[in-house]
């Protein structure tokens, strides 16, 4: 059994699971999820590879740990994004913008690699990503619906749009800025938004 150098045995165990977990993420970001193995982890921090499966038994559940530590930041970012003053097109594609605009970062791959490792995961794990992902839309809808927009409508809306943002982000991973592509999906935002809802006008308002 390593030496403990905490205070307590459960404070020596936490200390242990956050290095592997910092040791992992550093290896998937630097080297890519595929290519690092659970023995690779185990030795940057210097455990045997049993010892490495009382903290983390795959490396799927390493990436679940990190999806629970950002969610609370995306969900916040979005929010503020999402949220405000200024008509719902323009606060949309400014959300649209920093979805794109993270996806350069090198840890947004690891939100792909997880979408890809769910198999690895038990149901209820697998639950909490479908969970999370909605909390992720959440203020997305939300700003659809000041739009105007409601049941199916909304969500045929919420679907094409946020493929719309995949399909750009996807054209800038493979070949870099793209200003036009950008400015595509800014109109096809406009087109499927709109400008801001007049409330005197609401659908089935007298005269509407």
């Amino acid at each position: 059994m390593p030496r403990i150098s905490a205070g307590s045995v459960a404070e020596h165990v936490a200390r242990q699971e956050q290095a592997v977990f910092d040791a992992a993420i550093r290896l998937f970001t630097e080297q890519g999820y595929r290519a690092v193995t659970l023995a690779d982890i185990a030795a940057e921090v210097g455990l045997a590879r049993n010892s490495l499966y009382r903290y983390f038994p795959t490396k799927a559940s390493i990436l679940l740990q990190w999806f629970r530590n950002e969610m609370p930041e995306l969900v916040q970012t979005s929010t503020e994004l999402l949220e405000g003053d200024g008509p719902p097109a323009r606060r949309i594609e400014r959300w649209a913008v920093a979805q794109i605009d993270y996806a350069h970062r090198p840890e947004h791959q690891l939100i792909a690699e997880l979408g890809q490792a769910a198999g690895d995961l038990d149901v209820d794990a697998r639950a909490e990503l479908a969970a999370g992902h909605e909390q992720l839309m959440a203020p997305f809808r939300a700003a659809l619906a000041e739009a105007g927009l409601d049941g199916a409508e909304l969500t045929a809306t919420a679907d094409l749009l946020w493929n719309a943002v995949l399909a750009q982000t996807r054209r800038e991973l493979a070949a870099g800025d793209d200003p036009s592509g950008r400015a595509v999906l800014a109109r096809c935002i406009d087109a499927l938004v709109g400008p801001a809802p007049d409330p005197r006008r609401r659908r089935g308002a007298p005269g509407a």
